[in-house]
């Protein structure tokens, strides 16, 4: 709920808001599940840790791709299929 509370303040502030909703929790799985209703419900845009990730990479040619595919993709992301 600490992320909602943030979240919800910082639209009425007009910020535009990305929830990186598979990196949040909250203390009951229906507690979880209605928190982040609330959230889309104001206007909160949902993104996953992987997309978020991979905007960042932008370009697969840097040197650090491959460090990305070992750490982040093979324990978070079933995309690249690194389990």
């Amino acid at each position: 709920m600490c992320f909602a509370y943030t979240a919800l303040h910082a639209l009425k502030e007009g910020y535009e808001v990305y929830g990186l909703i598979d990196a949040a929790g909250d203390s009951t799985p229906d507690a979880h599940k209605y928190g982040v209703k609330r959230m889309l419900q104001a206007g909160v845009i949902p993104i996953t840790t992987e997309l978020l990730v991979s905007e960042w990479m932008h370009n697969w040619n840097n040197p650090k791709a491959g460090e990305l595919i070992k750490e982040i993709y093979s324990k978070y992301g079933a995309m690249v299929g690194f389990k």
